[in-house]
């Protein structure tokens, strides 16, 4: 489960150019393209959506509950108790095994329905125009902007006819904004009405939108007062266990 970030991240105050000044008619040259990827400066980015595989299956099995049911699991079959005594022990397998399987579903579910729904930006490269995916793009890109168009990186506008950016998912402003050449483009705002281009001067971890996702979406567990007191009466049965599963393993 995952909740809000506790604060809002701020964006930057101005653009960044790295004094780098890119015609907006022609775009970065193939050379220029090829150097900047060879140095990391693209818009690949660390997946932030959901844990890994292998935390996924560790968080579902390695517990204290299922650490003692599992030791007096192991007793029981070293003691060579009959069957039935043991099959308390495949409750620990089977709850692991829905958990983690619903948590991986869960996962590439999430991650299918991200694929669908990633923006594909036109870049000029060269003086033509291609459409690339986000990862693509790199640092001093040339990005067309339609209406409707999503910003994926954080720039600065080159030209402008007449456009308008939707950042009310960012800042709260629900008017759009009117941009001029020069002005700051936020990732993750949608152009609204016109059309233009922009010059990508912050990609990566160091957009905006990449920050404010990677704070949304920071795994944390979300304690509900139910959940408290059901952990706190499963941690109860698990010490009240430990003596009982010593004196029947003694038993057998």
């Amino acid at each position: 489960m995952s909740q809000a970030p506790s604060g809002p991240v701020k964006p930057a105050s101005s653009p960044d150019l790295n004094n780098t000044t890119v015609d907006p008619e022609v775009g970065l040259t193939a050379v220029e393209v090829a150097d900047r990827v060879s140095r990391g400066l693209t818009n690949d980015t660390p997946d932030p959506k959901s844990r890994s595989y292998g935390s996924i299956i560790r968080a579902n099995t390695l517990t204290s509950f299922n650490l003692v049911i599992g030791t007096m699991w192991v007793l029981m079959i070293i003691a060579r108790s009959p069957f039935q005594d043991s099959l308390f022990g495949v409750v620990i397998v089977v709850n692991a095994a829905i958990g983690t399987f619903q948590e991986i579903r869960a996962k590439l579910t999430l991650e299918r329905l991200s694929v669908l729904g990633e923006a594909r930006p036109v870049v000029r490269r060269g003086g033509s125009d291609q459409e690339v995916s986000p990862k693509e793009v790199v640092l001093d890109d040339i990005i067309l902007l339609r209406t409707g168009d999503q910003i994926v990186v954080d720039g600065v506008v080159r030209t402008t006819v007449g456009m308008e950016v939707d950042e009310s998912l960012l800042t709260g402003e629900a008017d759009p904004v009117h941009k001029h050449p020069g002005d700051a483009l936020m990732s993750g705002s949608f152009v609204v009405a016109g059309d233009g281009t922009m010059q990508a001067t912050k990609i990566g971890e160091a957009s905006y939108a990449t920050q404010l996702t990677a704070a949304a979406r920071t795994f944390t567990v979300a304690r509900s007062e139910l959940m408290t007191s059901t952990m706190r009466f499963v941690r109860t049965i698990t010490w009240v266990l430990i003596p009982l599963g010593i004196l029947l393993f003694v038993s057998q």
